[in-house]
């Protein structure tokens, strides 16, 4: 008697790997709270814009594609066995959840309160995890080490958002100035950093590099100094991004990826890689033009990592994901090149909208800033979300 496995249902295949769920609700996510930012921003809608935009980016953006990648690559990173599904889910759930209460907080701020706890219950029940695998891991772990940490970084900025909300006779703003520090910087930047230096020099097949075995603590303390500099002395910012770009730029130069090249799926993340080096060096002289000339910038030294960095790299990552695990060849077409291109682009708006703001030209460099986020997104979720939630050939 012959049995045959019976196909899997839409919805069995959406949950069966933890970067599908994760992901696809990470670009919702993305667009869904963006478009919000814009009448907040313009004051439309009564809320608190800051709090929505660094909240939502950090915690319900960045964090849910750190958890599909992760959930997916850590215990793989361990020689483990692959985490099982009622762990992620329960994480996706909570997330999920968060998602949903703090979209009702847009208008009933309140909820807020509940999304950070929903977020902090997911960090602990993610720590739980990861840290149980490290103890059983027989590898070389300084990586997971530095994951962890990350992670724990994570959770708190998350705990620092949720007390930057409590009515209190102190300044509040010392919990929300350090928690965007710590969440933007100490977690989602480090944590890129610490899977991106070990990810694409492995996809590039760079085999002579040795990595400075110092580096992941190093880049850690600047950071951390960054995050405590930033609240307090920020005349002394850009000396410690300069020395942390200047180092970056460094191992880079070490590492000598084979760029340019003819492969997509790897010089997007080489461009992401040198926007890390590059973002900081960069930053470091827009904070010497604000600390000694007078300039504000609006933000943009954080969003050359955020969206140089930061979003290039999930893009690249991203793709390579969803086609590897999906059963299809590692392979894009001309479609996907421009979106590889068009990431650039969004960079390249939030810096012309930078420069025009400190003139005072807010618009309309703002709005075509944030269209040019919310475009990348649906672009990329147009031509792939059908092989990222079904499994679907291209």
């Amino acid at each position: 008697m012959q049995f045959t496995a019976q196909p899997k249902s839409k919805r069995d295949y959406f949950f069966s790997q933890p970067h599908q769920p994760f992901f696809a609700l990470g670009i919702l996510n993305a667009i869904l709270f963006m478009l919000l930012f814009i009448p907040a921003y313009r004051g439309i809608i009564a809320t608190d814009a800051l709090y929505l935009h660094s909240f939502s980016m950090i915690f319900l953006v960045f964090t849910n594609f750190f958890y599909g990648f992760l959930y997916t690559t850590f215990p793989r990173f361990s020689g483990t066995q692959p985490i099982d599904a009622r762990d992620y889910l329960v994480v996706f759930l909570l997330q999920f959840l968060a998602a949903i209460v703090f979209l009702v907080g847009v208008w009933w701020s309140v909820a807020w309160y509940m999304a950070a706890l929903f977020v902090a219950i997911g960090f602990a029940k993610t720590l739980r995890v990861f840290y149980g695998i490290y103890k059983r891991c027989l590898l070389p772990k300084r990586d997971q080490y530095w994951i962890i940490v990350a992670l724990g970084i994570g959770a708190m900025s998350d705990i620092l958002f949720l007390l930057s909300l409590i009515p209190c006779s102190c300044k509040s703003s010392i919990f929300f100035d350090t928690a965007v520090n710590f969440g933007v910087y100490l977690y989602m930047i480090f944590l890129a950093f610490v899977v991106g230096f070990r990810m694409v020099p492995f996809f590039s097949h760079v085999m002579a590099w040795e990595q400075n075995r110092f580096l992941h603590g190093m880049v850690f303390a600047l950071f951390l100094i960054h995050s405590f500099l930033a609240t307090s002395f920020k005349e002394a910012l850009f000396l410690v991004d300069l020395i942390a770009g200047a180092l970056i730029v460094w191992e880079l130069k070490k590492m000598k990826l084979p760029f340019p090249n003819s492969e997509p799926l790897l010089w997007i993340l080489h461009i992401a890689l040198f926007w890390l080096g590059g973002g900081l060096l960069l930053g470091s002289i827009v904070e010497a033009f604000e600390a000694f000339g007078g300039w504000y910038s609006l933000q943009l030294p954080l969003h050359l990592l955020a969206l140089g960095f930061l979003t290039t790299v999930l893009i690249g990552f991203g793709t390579r994901v969803t086609l590897g695990h999906s059963g299809n060849m590692l392979r894009v077409d001309k479609i996907t090149v421009w979106i590889f291109y068009f990431t650039q682009v969004v960079v390249l708006g939030r810096i012309i909208f930078s420069l025009a703001g400190s003139f005072g030209a807010i618009s309309p460099f703002f709005d075509i800033s944030a269209t040019l986020w919310i475009v990348l997104f649906v672009w990329w979720m147009a031509k792939y979300f059908k092989v990222l939630a079904f499994g679907a050939k291209m």
